[in-house]
């Protein structure tokens, strides 16, 4: 019997040509991003790719899935999927785990240098006419830089921060301290803030850190100091952080993540220059687009063919 995989978009050519070396599979793609064309198609599916946040695969849905052997996210973050839901029925979720960390770490960096040396406002100064030649912004030599979530990413950001000669400092309930670790731990993120110079948000996004920047930690952060978003933008209050700014509690902030994306006009981050954002693209340079959309392909057919690579599995416990 043929197996057929539904992605919700047509994966880059790398992952396409991967899908192509297995003639017996029946590719299906979403003729749209809607949870309605999702529900009508995966009665179909023995296997799921979805290359976006939305839509999500929800327990409603996938009840409606009775085929479904195999979930993957062609990305890291996987809050798009009943986790809960896909374990109890022993359908393993992959994702391209730290394919991308690199390239998300390098843009952290990006956001933390833009907003350390003025860098955006300075450019649209002198391509306005004006040469603003006064003192601003910070060097990030002896500065502390405070890492939340040491996932592949936070691992990817500390030593490329380092590198500027900026102690580090991890915060990860999850994760143990190696003992030959060269970065200062702490599991007490007030304490942490209070500390930090730089705080790089880098954690996943689920019900502990979902408005874990709002107003107690704001109110806890250095004075000045800058915020740096490349994990999920429902990690930073918005309404809070924008107090923080207008009250100069905080130095700035580099997002490359918002609440609502694209964000609405009257967003009041759009109009700050203390504020650099991004278009939720980290990850969206070619070449590494290209290495993802290939792993998840890899991953999906090992799905299909009940060998998983346990390296990119979510939900082990799936694994029966």
């Amino acid at each position: 019997m043929t197996d057929t995989l539904l992605l919700s978009e047509r994966l880059p050519e790398s992952g396409m040509r991967r899908l192509a070396t297995r003639t017996d599979l029946t590719i299906e793609i979403l003729p749209e991003q809607s949870d309605a064309a999702l529900a009508a198609a995966l009665p179909r599916a023995d296997g799921l790719v979805l290359a976006m946040e939305h839509p999500a695969l929800t327990a409603a849905l996938l009840a409606a899935a009775p085929r479904l052997r195999v979930a993957c996210r062609m990305g890291a973050g996987y809050d798009n999927f009943d986790v809960a839901a896909l374990t109890a029925r022993g359908i393993p979720l992959l994702t391209t785990g730290g394919t991308n960390a690199p390239t998300v770490a390098e843009q952290a960096l990006y956001l933390m240098l833009a907003l350390a040396k003025r860098g955006p406002a300075l450019d649209r100064a002198v391509k306005s006419g004006s040469w603003p030649r006064v003192f601003g912004g910070i060097e990030l030599l002896g500065k502390t830089c405070c890492i939340v979530g040491y996932g592949y990413i936070g691992r990817e950001i500390a030593p490329r921060a380092a590198a500027f000669g900026m102690r580090i400092l991890v915060v990860d309930p999850h994760v143990r301290p190696p003992p030959d670790s060269p970065y200062d731990w702490t599991p007490d993120l007030m304490a942490a803030l209070g500390a930090a110079d730089i705080v790089v948000l880098a954690c996943a996004l689920n019900d502990a850190t979902r408005g874990l920047i709002g107003p107690r930690t704001l109110a806890a952060i250095k004075p000045g100091a800058l915020i740096v978003n490349v994990a999920r933008g429902g990690v930073v209050d918005e309404a809070a952080l924008v107090e923080a700014l207008s009250s100069g509690r905080i130095g700035g902030a580099g997002l490359d993540v918002l609440q609502t994306e694209p964000p609405a006009p009257a967003n009041p981050l759009l109009a700050r220059d203390d504020v650099v954002l991004t278009p939720h693209t980290a990850a969206y340079i070619a070449e590494t687009y290209a290495r993802v959309a290939d792993i998840c392909a890899r991953n999906a057919l090992a799905g299909l063919d009940g060998r998983p690579d346990r390296a990119f599995v979510v939900n082990p416990a799936a694994l029966r």
